[in-house]
């Protein structure tokens, strides 16, 4: 009984945390400044049209620098569902908050001369973690096959992404609770006239779940290994770059908490540039 209680005061935790999470990247996400003192940084390229910093190239921008921000933005934007190897379930559905936190640098070029800003001290973090907050909807489609679809639009800005993944059970051994499941998904980005993003991933993941109570209590840590192209096509009049199409692989690690009808999730991202995910959803 003890260790039910403090079970259940750790989930509640868990989604004050999330919650608060989510709720700091909305109201401070794209309004960071520097600290004081911090004098040292690159001249932001100012626009007004939009009020939240958005994407236009600048004609400073370099092939080196939009390489680097294929490769970042790619990590930055690939989907991550949060989610452990077990099946869904036919026709069971979920829908759920992601936010995703980044490591960016934001005062190197290959940023600096993507973005413009409302005005020269509205910084696109301010901060040492780039946020996106996006909606995710996951559909058992057989015994073995999951879809999911994202989407999430920056508020005030010029761009926002749209994805898609399918998610294949390999291995569901109920004996043991351990699961294995590949994936394969794409994020695509909309809205700004001058970029266009594409990233695809191709994922493994194996999960174990632990059956902490048989009515609402469910844990499951996860590992996947993640191999992703990210590729790029500026559309602008003041550069001429070339496409760019940038591989790699990304590890990360994670616990899904299944509470009755309710999932939390946790994830940490270890790539070029790391991630720190949530995830706060309802399972029907």
């Amino acid at each position: 009984m003890k260790t039910t209680k403090l079970l259940s005061t750790l989930v509640v935790l868990f989604s004050i945390n999330v919650v608060s999470f989510a709720q700091d990247a909305i109201l401070h996400g794209g309004h960071g400044h520097p600290q004081p003192g911090d004098d040292v940084g690159p001249k932001l390229h100012v626009n007004p049209r939009w009020r939240e910093c958005s994407f236009q190239l600048d004609p400073g921008l370099t092939q080196g620098s939009w390489r680097e921000f294929t490769k970042e933005a790619g990590l930055v934007v690939s989907f991550r569902p949060l989610t452990d190897a077990k099946p869904n379930g036919v026709h069971n559905f979920e829908i759920s908050i992601l936010q995703w936190s980044t490591a960016i640098d934001e005062s190197k070029d290959a940023w600096n001369d993507t973005f413009v800003h409302p005005d020269s001290s509205h910084w696109l973090v301010g901060g040492p973690r780039l946020p996106i907050m996006g909606l995710t909807s996951r559909m058992g489609i057989t015994e073995k096959l999951d879809l999911a679809v994202y989407v999430t639009k920056s508020p005030g800005a010029n761009y926002g992404f749209y994805g898609a993944q399918a998610q294949y059970n390999l291995i569901d051994n109920n004996e043991k609770n351990f699961s294995t499941s590949a994936r394969g998904s794409f994020v695509s980005m909309y809205g700004p006239e001058d970029v266009k993003l594409t990233v695809y991933t191709a994922d493994l993941v194996l999960s174990k779940a632990l059956v902490l109570h048989d009515k609402w209590l469910v844990l499951s840590p996860y590992v996947l290994l993640s191999s992703y192209m990210s590729a790029s096509k500026e559309k602008s009049d003041v550069v001429s770059l070339k496409d760019e199409r940038i591989f790699g692989v990304q590890t990360s690690a994670g616990v899904v908490a299944k509470i009755a009808m309710a999932s939390l999730a946790f994830e940490y991202n270890h790539a070029t540039v790391n991630t720190i995910s949530m995830k706060v959803g309802a399972k029907f």
